[in-house]
């Protein structure tokens, strides 16, 4: 009796930590912030658990797109520029898609393309910006 008593409490235990596991990594992801006033409601929080930037979309032509990056504590504006593609082959952002793809590490914005076409390209803004943040 005492040996089913066992195996009965080790089923359990193991079903405990199976359903531990799966639930710890299906809900890995961390909500945004709160959006910082003057950020446009139509940017989009990319970033994850460490940290990340506010990113509106301005529009997008063939060879190139318009994106304002704004600080994601305080919402000042980091840089409102052109970008052109680099290394993207065909690959391009569309205003359905580009929300998936980006990522902001401070000089230019990574497209990470999950299609398979590109293994990674990304996007150089065009100098002069129409606006930049000064750093002083």
């Amino acid at each position: 009796m005492k040996k089913w008593m066992y195996i009965l409490l080790g089923i359990v235990a193991l079903g405990v930590v199976l359903y531990l596991s799966v639930d710890i990594n299906t809900n890995t992801g961390c909500p945004p912030p709160e959006k910082p006033n003057g950020v446009p409601q139509s940017a989009a929080w990319v970033g994850g658990c460490d940290g990340g930037n506010w990113i509106e979309l301005v529009s997008i032509e063939k060879e190139k797109v318009r994106f304002r990056i704004y600080r994601d504590w305080n919402g000042d504006l980091i840089l409102d520029a052109d970008f052109e593609y680099q290394g993207c082959d065909e690959f391009r952002l569309t205003k359905s898609n580009w929300e998936e793809y980006v990522a902001y590490f401070g000089s230019a914005i990574e497209l990470m393309n999950k299609s398979g076409v590109n293994d990674r390209c990304r996007l150089e803004p065009v100098y002069p910006a129409y606006e930049e943040e000064s750093i002083e």
